[in-house]
C-alpha cells in the first residue's frame, strides 16, 4: 500500500454523517469509560479532590452561593462580608451570569459533603468533555470508533486533570462548554444546527467566567469562521461571523467590571516570563509517555500528557488524509494557536500559567488524530515504522529520564515505556489481525492502563498530602458556630502549621474561603483580584494569609482617621497564630477567651451597637434597611461615615436623594461625608458592578442579533439541511 488514498480511507474524507446505531453505542462507551476514570482518583484518594484552591476557594464558595441562590438571591453580585473575594463580578470566575453555574451551585449545596460534590462535578465535567470531544471529532468524519478512543485521554489529558480538574473545577466546568460550542458551530456552519445554538453555548462558556474559555471560544469561533472562507462558502462564513460577533456581545457583561476596577486590585497588565506553569515546545515530545514530568517549577506529575498512543503511532498513520482535507480541517489549525499561547510567556496582560492552556490545544490535536486513525494504519514497510515507533519512544524515555533522573522517577519511566511499547505493538498487530474495532480496544484498554499508571504515581501518598479540611457546612458551623462571635479577623498564616491526620489544623484556623462554610463572617477570604489597600494594610496575600504586623497594624490608628483599624474594620474576634505571635499583647477593651498550641483568641468585652455595616461615625446613626449591595442608614450631625465596606469601583451615594461624593478612606473602606449644611436626612449607598448598563445592552443586542440570523437561516430556502452556503 502506498500513500495513496484506499477505498479505506477514501470514506473519512466523505461528508460527516449523522449519528447511527454504532455511533450511538460509541458516544454511550466513551461516556461510561469517562465516568469510570473518574472514579479512579477517589479509590485512590478521595482527598485529592478538597485540596488546594478547590477545597480554599472554589467548592466552599460555590456552597455558599447555592445557599443564596436557594434563598431568591440570583445573580449573586456581591458579597461585603467576603472582602477582598467577595467582589463576585470583579473575580469573573465564578460565572454569576450564568445559569448552569447557579445549578451547580445550588447542587453542591444540597451535597452531603464537599468531597461528594466535588466528585460529583468533576465526574459530570469528565464525561460531557469526552461526549464533546466525540462530537467534534465525529462531525469532522471521523468513524465511532476512532473519535472515541481519542475523546477519552483528551478529557483526562494532564492539565486538565491535574491542574483543572483537581485544584482548578471552575475552570474545568468553563472548557467542558468548548468542546461543544465547536461542535455545534460546525454544524450550524454546514447548516445541519440553526445558529440561534452557537449564540446560547457561546455565551454558557463566556459567561463561566474563566478567561482561558474565552480564549477558548474566540478560538473556535474564529477557526470555523476561517474554515468555511477556505471552503468557499461565503454565506454560511457570513453567517458565522455575525453569530461570533453576537456571542462576543456577552463578554462586556463578564469582564467589563473587572477592566474597570482594575485600579484599586493588584491585578496589572503585564507582559513577562517568570517560566510559571510554562510548558516549553521540547515537553509536548514527553505528551505520550504517562511518567514523564516536565521540567516546570512547582509541577510534580504528568501535567503534560496526552493520548498514550500520539506519538508512538505517528509512523503508522495515513498523513496524506490531512494533505487532501486541510480546508476542511481549517479550524483544527486555528484553535491549535492555543499551544502557541500555552508555550508563550508566562504573563500576558491578565492571564498566567500557560500550562492552564494547553489543553485547549490538545482538544485542536483530537480532532485530525481521530481522522487519522480512522484512516487507518499504513501496512507498507513494517520494519521502519516500527524503528519509527522505537525511535519516538526512546526519544520520550531520554527526555523524561532527562527531567528526573532520580531513582524512582527512573524505575517509573522504566515501566512506563514497557507499558506503551507492549501496547503500541499490540495496536498495530491487532489492526492487522484482527481489524479496526480490536484496534480501538486496544487503544482504550491502554487510555485506562496509562491514567491509572499516573493516578497510582502521583496521586494520594504518592503525591500532595490532603489538608482534612472540614468536609460540609454542617461539620464546619458545629465547630466554629459559638466559638468565634461577630467579625472574624485572622493573623497568620495557616500553611505554617503541621498538617497529619488526627491533629487537623482547621478546628483552629481556616485559610481562603472555607469560613463561608461555618457561617462566619471572615476578613480573610480568597482572592485573584485583591484589593491593594487593604492588602497592603494587613500584609494580606490572596489566601487570607497574615504577616504578624497585621496585628501591630490593627490597633494602630490609620492616617486621617479617627479610630484604629480594628474599629474602623468592626472586628469583633481576632485569631492570633503561635507561630506568628507567641504571646500577643491584649488591648483595652479586649480578653483572652482562648489559648492552645496553636492560637490565642481575642474577643470584645462590650461590641459597640452598630447600625448595618457603619463601623464609624461622627454624626448620630440609627440603621434604616442594608442588604449585600445598598445600604440606607438616618443620620443626625455631621462628618464622616465609614462603612465596614471595601470602597470597590461602583459604589454611589445619597443623601437625602441628591447623590454625594464616595470615597476610599483607611484601608480602602467606604467612607462617605454629608454635604456642608446637611445635618439630618437618610444617607444611602448602593453598589452595582462597573460598566454592568452597558454589559447588559451589549448581551441583549447580541441575544437580538442571534435571534436574527437564526430566522434568516430558518427561513432560508436554499439553506437546507445538508447543504453548506
Amino acid at each position: 500500500m502506498t500513500g495513496v488514498l484506499t477505498a479505506e480511507t477514501a470514506e473519512v474524507a466523505a461528508e460527516p454523517r449523522e449519528p447511527d446505531r454504532r455511533g450511538r453505542l460509541a458516544a454511550l462507551v466513551t461516556g461510561g469509560l469517562a465516568f469510570a476514570l473518574a472514579q479512579l482518583p477517589l479509590l485512590r484518594d478521595p482527598w485529592v479532590l478538597y485540596a488546594d484552591d478547590a477545597a480554599t476557594q472554589i467548592l466552599p464558595m460555590w456552597q455558599h452561593l447555592g445557599e443564596l441562590v436557594r434563598n431568591g438571591q440570583w445573580p449573586p453580585l456581591l458579597e461585603p462580608g467576603g472582602w477582598m473575594g467577595g467582589n463576585l463580578a470583579v473575580e469573573a470566575l465564578f460565572g454569576v451570569w450564568n445559569p448552569v453555574n447557579a445549578l451547580l451551585w445550588v447542587g453542591v449545596a444540597a451535597a452531603p459533603s464537599m468531597l461528594v460534590a466535588g466528585a460529583a462535578v468533576r465526574t459530570v465535567a469528565f464525561v460531557a468533555i469526552a461526549l464533546g470531544v466525540h462530537g467534534v471529532c465525529r462531525e469532522y468524519g471521523a468513524r465511532p470508533w476512532a473519535a472515541s478512543a481519542v475523546a477519552v485521554p483528551t478529557a483526562f489529558s494532564g492539565s486538565l486533570f491535574a491542574f483543572d480538574a483537581l485544584k482548578w473545577p471552575a475552570a474545568m466546568v468553563a472548557f467542558a462548554w468548548i468542546p461543544h460550542l465547536w461542535w455545534v458551530a460546525r454544524r450550524a456552519s454546514r447548516g445541519r444546527t440553526n445558529a440561534w445554538w452557537v449564540f446560547v453555548l457561546g455565551a454558557l462558556a463566556v459567561t463561566a467566567g474563566n478567561p482561558y474559555a474565552m480564549l477558548g471560544v474566540v478560538f473556535v469561533l474564529a477557526g470555523v469562521v476561517v474554515e468555511t472562507a477556505l471552503l468557499r462558502r461565503w454565506r454560511a462564513t457570513g453567517r458565522m461571523v455575525l453569530v461570533s460577533a453576537a456571542v462576543g456581545c456577552v463578554a462586556p457583561l463578564v469582564y467589563l467590571p473587572l477592566v474597570l476596577s482594575g485600579s484599586v486590585t493588584w491585578r496589572s497588565s503585564v507582559l513577562g516570563n517568570s517560566g510559571s506553569l510554562a510548558p516549553g515546545p521540547g515537553d509536548l515530545l514527553g505528551a505520550s509517555l504517562p511518567s514523564y514530568i516536565p521540567e516546570i517549577p512547582g509541577v510534580g506529575d504528568a501535567a503534560v500528557s496526552f493520548c498514550w498512543f500520539a506519538l508512538p503511532l505517528l509512523p503508522w498513520l495515513h498523513w496524506p488524509v490531512l494533505r487532501q482535507r486541510w480546508r476542511e480541517l481549517g479550524a483544527c489549525l486555528v484553535v491549535a494557536g492555543m499551544l502557541l499561547l500555552a508555550i508563550g510567556p508566562a504573563e500576558l496582560w491578565m492571564f498566567r500559567w500557560p500550562l492552564r492552556v494547553l489543553h485547549y490545544g490538545y482538544l485542536a490535536a483530537a480532532v485530525p488524530l481521530a481522522v487519522l486513525l480512522s484512516a487507518g494504519l499504513r501496512r507498507d514497510h513494517l520494519r521502519g515504522r516500527a524503528w519509527g515507533s522505537a525511535g519516538l519512544l526512546a526519544l520520550s524515555f531520554y527526555l523524561a529520564w532527562s527531567a528526573t533522573p532520580q531513582p524512582d522517577s527512573l524505575k517509573r519511566h522504566v515501566v512506563a515505556v514497557l507499558v506503551v511499547g507492549c501496547l503500541t505493538a499490540l495496536a498495530v498487530w491487532s489492526y492487522r489481525r484482527a481489524g479496526a474495532l480490536r484496534f480501538a480496544a486496544v487503544l482504550q484498554v491502554g487510555t485506562v492502563l496509562a491514567f491509572g499508571l499516573q493516578v497510582f504515581w502521583f496521586l494520594g501518598g504518592h503525591g500532595a498530602m490532603p489538608e482534612f479540611f472540614p468536609t460540609s457546612a454542617a461539620q464546619a458551623r458545629a465547630h466554629f458556630e459559638h466559638r468565634y462571635q461577630g467579625r472574624v479577623l485572622q493573623v497568620g498564616d495557616p500553611a505554617r502549621e503541621e498538617v497529619r491526620a488526627g491533629h487537623p489544623v482547621w478546628h483552629d484556623m481556616l485559610p481562603g474561603h472555607l469560613y463561608q462554610l461555618a457561617g462566619v463572617e471572615s476578613l480573610n477570604s480568597y482572592t485573584g483580584m485583591g484589593f491593594g489597600e487593604f492588602a497592603q494594610q494587613l500584609c494580606m496575600n490572596y489566601s487570607g494569609a497574615t504577616c504578624p504586623q497585621a496585628y501591630r497594624a490593627l490597633w494602630s490608628t490609620p492616617a486621617g482617621a479617627s479610630a484604629p483599624l480594628a474599629d474602623l474594620l468592626a472586628v469583633d474576634t481576632v485569631v492570633v497564630q503561635r507561630k506568628s505571635l507567641q504571646n500577643p499583647g491584649v488591648p483595652p477593651g479586649w480578653r483572652v477567651t482562648e489559648r492552645n498550641a496553636r492560637i490565642t483568641v481575642l474577643q470584645r468585652n462590650d461590641p459597640p451597637p452598630r447600625p448595618g455595616r457603619v463601623s464609624w461615625s461622627q454624626p448620630r446613626i440609627t440603621a434604616d434597611r442594608a442588604s449585600a449591595r445598598s445600604e440606607s442608614v438616618r443620620f443626625e450631625g455631621s462628618g464622616d461615615v465609614v462603612f465596614a465596606r471595601l470602597a470597590w469601583p461602583g459604589y454611589t451615594a445619597q443623601v437625602n436623594g441628591v447623590e454625594v461624593p464616595v470615597e476610599r478612606g483607611p484601608a480602602g473602606l467606604l467612607r462617605v461625608s454629608p454635604p456642608p449644611g446637611v445635618h439630618s436626612g437618610q444617607l444611602r449607598v448602593s453598589w452595582a458592578p462597573p460598566g454592568t448598563p452597558v454589559g447588559l445592552a451589549c448581551a441583549a443586542a447580541g441575544a437580538v442579533a442571534a435571534a436574527a440570523v437564526a430566522f434568516a437561516q430558518h427561513r432560508n430556502r436554499s439553506d437546507k439541511p445538508g447543504v453548506w452556503s
